[in-house]
């Protein structure tokens, strides 16, 4: 093969390449994919390299777009935040948050909100808020207005609202309001047995200052960057 019966197919295949992701670009990528993925970088990579492709064939037919790592499953995330403001799930008298993790690894405990109590601490907070610390609360408290407030079964809170109900949790725990649950006791924790240290065990010398909720044993409840903002007493 000559060399330039090696360019012409170098650049047919960069051609076909060219119409096969562009069409995929045009028709298949949306705005949560143009807000957090590399989509021009990603796309004449593919281009210039396009023989590499031929090694996994799929990504022709599905094409991948490179993420910053701070973005990383933002989109996916901000696709699902939307969707579930478009379409709330029903809301019951009274919300159950589950966190499963926090800022310092697992997190056994469970809270129990009145539904109409969280949305009064949101109507009181938003308008305190700048714009961008607002972010997905007014959804929330939608949700939350939508109650149905004659059924007094638990509603689990969505886990694509986590972030945001770490915060919310904090702010109720820090006016006595709601019901916790510490998965090591294996018990009820009364509101006023509540303490917060200054620092969790394990994070000392990371960099990061962090508050932890603690029940009577000493069990972590629910732990929160210090220097974040979080819907705190007030």
């Amino acid at each position: 093969m000559n060399a330039w019966t090696f360019l012409f197919i170098y650049l047919a295949g960069a051609a076909l390449v060219v119409l096969r992701i562009g069409w995929h670009i045009r028709y298949r990528l949306d705005k949560y994919d143009w807000l957090y993925c590399d989509v021009w970088s990603s796309f004449w990579l593919d281009v210039i390299l396009w023989p590499l492709l031929l090694l996994k064939p799929d990504s022709l037919i599905n094409p991948k777009f490179s993420v910053p790592i701070h973005f990383d499953e933002r989109a996916e995330t901000e696709r699902k935040l939307d969707r579930l403001e478009a379409n709330p799930p029903p809301c019951t008298a009274f919300i159950r948050y589950v966190p499963k993790y926090d800022e310092s690894g697992e997190c056994d405990s469970e809270f129990e909100f009145k539904a109409a109590e969280v949305a009064a601490l949101l109507e009181k907070r938003l308008p305190e808020l700048s714009a961008e610390q607002r972010g997905r609360y007014p959804g929330i408290l939608n949700w939350l207005r939508q109650r149905d407030a004659a059924s007094y079964t638990s509603t689990h809170v969505p886990a694509v609202w986590k972030c945001y109900f770490d915060n919310i949790a904090i702010g109720m725990m820090n006016r006595g309001l709601g019901q916790v649950w510490c998965g090591q006791c294996g018990e009820l924790v009364l509101q006023d047995e509540i303490t917060v240290e200054s620092e969790p065990k394990g994070l000392k010398g990371s960099g990061w200052y962090y508050s932890i909720w603690c029940c009577p044993q000493g069990h972590k409840l629910l732990t929160k960057d210090a220097i974040h903002f979080y819907l705190g007493s007030g």
